[in-house]
């Protein structure tokens, strides 16, 4: 099965607009896919108000509204959502359990100053002790729970290169198991995202020397998504995503309907 179980529409305030649910799963039918995720942004902070969807409600509403069983030989649509820090406003659990949804996707997008990780100036930062406060955060989020995927746990590698200095998880091993264990623990899938294959990296998330870790830790849930903003980056790195997983051991793909799990082969 062609899954793609995370991509923003024109709801989200960084993806491209005008860009309709109905373009969305358009673009996949022509891409090929069995099954898809409409996962819009609603970020929440210690501060500030969430700001990353254009209108949460309505864009939850037609997403439900849009959703298709399989069969027929049609493409499968699942309405969900990608919360950041779920964890740090009462709202965000207020959010998911009045709405309907098949699957939440927990991301960890921004640090407890509300400044997103891609806009950190790393050059002038102790990059250790931020992955540290990163790896911490991201426990917080999963001890609170109330969601279903752990998105890119790679999200600062990809934003934290600068020259002389090409960040990496090797020497936090020990903090990237704590996050796996309780990602075990705790049922949720862990997400192969194929957004680090347009910056640096030039290859789908999480490295993986972390996907054998979780594997051989017992970890069974897996997510694939291209994260595309975009139209045209629908199914990105789908087989990229195949690869890496078989690699590791890993036969089939978690996908959540109505927040339960099932389990489809991969490929």
């Amino acid at each position: 099965m062609r899954v793609d179980l995370h991509m923003h529409t024109g709801y989200s305030a960084d993806a491209d607009f005008p860009q309709t649910i109905d373009d969305k799963i358009a673009a996949c039918e022509r891409a090929g896919l069995d099954i898809i995720g409409l996962t819009d942004h609603l970020d929440f902070f210690r501060r500030r108000p969430p700001e990353e969807n254009r209108d949460a409600e309505s864009c939850v509403r037609e997403a439900w509204e849009k959703r298709r069983p399989a069969g027929n030989g049609g493409i499968e649509v699942l309405a969900g959502i990608e919360i950041g820090q779920i964890h740090v406003d009462p709202a965000a659990d207020d959010f998911v359990r009045t709405h309907p949804l098949d699957m939440v996707i927990g991301s960890m997008h921004a640090m407890p100053d509300d400044l997103d990780i891609y806009f950190h100036e790393y050059e002038k930062l102790d990059c250790d002790a931020f992955l540290h406060e990163y790896f911490d955060e991201v426990l917080k989020m999963e001890e609170h729970g109330g969601f279903d995927v752990l998105a890119h746990i790679d999200y600062p590698l990809r934003v934290m290169k600068y020259d002389g200095y090409t960040p990496s998880f090797d020497h936090f091993m020990d903090r990237v198991e704590q996050v796996l264990r309780s990602c075990i623990d705790r049922g949720y899938a862990l997400e192969l995202n194929a957004a680090g294959l347009g910056g640096w990296q030039k290859r789908v998330g999480p490295p993986q020397n972390v996907l054998y870790e979780y594997r051989r830790m017992g970890g069974e849930r897996i997510s694939i998504g291209s994260d595309a903003h975009t139209l045209a980056a629908v199914g990105r790195g789908f087989d990229d995503s195949v690869r890496n997983a078989q690699d590791a051991g890993f036969t089939h793909v978690t996908v959540f309907r109505e927040r339960k799990p099932y389990f489809v082969p991969l490929g």
